[in-house]
């Protein structure tokens, strides 16, 4: 049985909650709206996920970042950090994309942030240039995960623009 604040759809969006649920993406990939808390990351282990990948910059509380980081730990989950602002320029984006594209097939993986903005915008780009999703419905979901912020969203039309043409 799912514990309550772990909603595991595919393809669809759960409902926002005060505790954050992960949305499905594709495949194996999931975002979260915000930071998991210990019954979350409990359930990640009950569900076999492999990764956290979180993209908070220092200061956001290095102290939480610490503990999920030995919590993973303890369950045999990698925890990987690659903090990007919430502008993320073009180089943040392609490494983002490369260690999606390199992670092992079969890995259910978590991405978040703070609060799901950054993490959105970073798996949008993946869904539509490595894994041939339709842009709309990307960017749909990626709204639904929590991007949202100006800087974001226009760091995010600058990248794909520039990579559809080249």
């Amino acid at each position: 049985m799912l514990h309550p604040n772990l909603l595991l759809i595919p393809v669809l969006v759960a409902p926002a909650t005060p505790t954050p649920d992960p949305i499905h993406l594709k495949g194996g990939l999931y975002v979260l709206r915000g930071v998991p808390d210990a019954a979350t990351l409990q359930e990640l282990r009950v569900h076999r996920f492999t990764h956290v990948l979180d993209l908070r910059q220092d200061g956001e509380d290095e102290r939480q970042m610490a503990q999920e980081s030995a919590a993973l730990a303890e369950l045999g989950i990698q925890y990987l950090r690659y903090a990007i602002p919430v502008a993320p320029p073009a180089a943040d984006f392609d490494f983002l994309r490369q260690i999606l594209r390199t992670l092992p097939q079969g890995a259910r993986v978590l991405v978040h942030c703070g609060d799901g903005n950054r993490a959105s915008a970073a798996v949008c780009v993946h869904l539509i240039l490595d894994l041939g999703m339709k842009s709309e419905k990307a960017t749909a979901l990626a709204h639904d995960g929590g991007l949202s912020h100006p800087e974001t969203l226009k760091a995010l039309a600058a990248y794909l623009a520039a990579h559809a043409r080249g």
